[in-house]
């Protein structure tokens, strides 16, 4: 089975510094699609990422596989993701 030609999209975007967080990349390719790749279900895989501090160090680096980037590049997005979640929590 070849890969969806769109995480080579994601893979430059995130190497040209456009994508900074983790769920941009669901703006270029659909939950379902990484979901099934990683073979999980859909309803898990938007779990995650409604609360990106519950992917576990796999997750990511399965999904940084899938995107063809670097383990770190993939946590720093999680991360990224999960920094701006908790700013927008604080705000009333």
């Amino acid at each position: 089975m070849t890969k969806d030609r769109r995480y080579k999209t994601v893979n430059n975007l995130i190497s040209s510094g456009y994508i900074k967080t983790f769920r941009e990349i669901l703006d270029t390719i659909p939950k379902s699609t990484i979901a099934r790749d990683l073979g999980m279900h859909h309803q898990t895989f938007t779990k995650l990422t409604a609360h990106p501090e519950r992917f576990t160090f796999k997750d990511a680096f399965r999904i940084a596989a899938l995107l063809d980037v670097e383990d770190k590049v993939m946590l720093n997005l999680i991360y990224n993701q999960y920094e701006s979640d908790k700013k927008s929590k604080k705000k009333p």
